[in-house]
């Protein structure tokens, strides 16, 4: 069962996600915050991480970008209702899998987390 890790502030938006995907058969942790994420990471790596991009003390930019230069890096998936075309070549230089404006549909998150684990090592 692959570990998905959701970060996001929105409970509703949060909430949403966990009950998508764990009736995908996911295993989800959630946090709300980029510092809870980078903790949740070391205690128990994601296969794959969905965040969200305003987050309150560091953005979503730069937890990719952290999670990004780690070992066996996860492959990141953003939602963001403030996708700028800055902010879009800054997370492709990065390297993420995928980026979704809010409101997103479902389908196309769960069609991006299948891709991004078929794309994992094995």
């Amino acid at each position: 069962m692959a570990n998905i890790l959701i970060v996001e502030d929105e409970t509703a938006t949060a909430w949403a996600l966990e009950e998508s995907l764990t009736d995908e058969g996911y295993s989800i942790t959630t946090v709300d915050s980029a510092e809870k994420a980078l903790l949740a990471v070391r205690e128990n790596p994601a296969d794959v991480v969905i965040t969200d991009l305003r987050l309150p003390r560091m953005d979503g930019v730069e937890l990719a970008r952290r999670l990004s230069g780690r070992k066996n890096a996860a492959p990141v998936i953003v939602v963001t209702a403030y996708g700028s075309e800055d902010v879009m070549r800054k997370l492709e230089a990065i390297g993420i899998h995928a980026c979704f404006p809010k409101p997103f549909l479902m389908d196309q998150i769960k069609k991006s987390v299948k891709s991004a684990l078929r794309e994992l090592p094995r």
